[in-house]
């Protein structure tokens, strides 16, 4: 199972030509275009440059650019990065499902971001990896006897995320090699959502900022499970 990362340089470059845009909105955009139009992130980033009548051709590698002597591709043809002078909401997180409630989670993060609701945004956020992280389970454990990995039958309700956490860092241990590394690597950087959230959650004193919220790189752990979900 291989995994893509996208090149600094790129994600710098794209700084540049969208200065109005933070570093996980353009993240969350190039994830949308990869995803809807079936291509690499790298070019992905390309389409947004081009978008703007600019390139980051430099960074591109063979395979890339061979996407765009290969296909005719009409950037003007694929939806442009929302504008702050339309009454849109810039993407700040973006992830890809068919589950309406999901989806209606994500759409509420980027209007709570956009609206500067960090607490919120950090809350909502958490609320949504501890559900993906229980269908991680959930697919790999399918059998209803594992329920007990991820539901407290005494209350009825999901474990909390450090427990989920600790439970599928455990399990990882049955999985391939690959997929091993790509779910222990979504559990490293969800770790930063296991305790914080609560905290924000139940006390009146700590509102979180904007650039403690972007540090996070929640966008890195919602394109490192659509990955996942990629093989199943």
């Amino acid at each position: 199972m291989s995994k893509q990362k996208l090149n600094s340089k790129i994600l710098d470059k794209l700084l540049e030509i969208y200065p109005e845009r933070s570093k996980n909105s353009i993240q969350a955009r190039i994830s949308q275009i990869s995803n809807k139009e079936g291509v690499s992130l790298a070019t992905a980033a390309e389409i947004m440059a081009r978008q703007k009548n600019r390139t980051i051709g430099r960074y591109l590698k063979p395979e890339d650019k061979d996407f765009f002597r290969n296909n005719n591709i009409m950037t003007s043809n694929i939806k442009k990065f929302p504008s702050k002078n339309k009454n849109k909401v810039p993407l700040f997180v973006s992830y890809e499902t068919k589950n309406p409630f999901l989806r209606g989670h994500i759409e509420e993060i980027n209007k709570c971001y956009s609206a500067g609701g960090y607490t919120a945004s950090f809350i909502l956020l958490r609320k949504v990896i501890e559900n993906l992280i229980t269908e991680i389970i959930k697919k790999k454990f399918p059998e209803g006897k594992d329920k007990v990995l991820y539901l407290n039958f005494s209350t009825g309700h999901i474990r909390d995320l450090s427990e989920i956490i600790k439970t599928l860092r455990e399990k990882s241990k049955l999985f391939a090699p690959d997929e091993k590394k790509l779910v222990q690597r979504i559990l490293q950087l969800s770790e930063q959502f296991k305790d914080d959230a609560n905290d924000k959650t139940h006390s009146l004193y700590h509102l979180c900022k904007k650039k403690e919220l972007e540090d996070k790189n929640p966008q890195d752990i919602l394109n490192l499970i659509s990955e996942f979900f990629k093989e199943y």
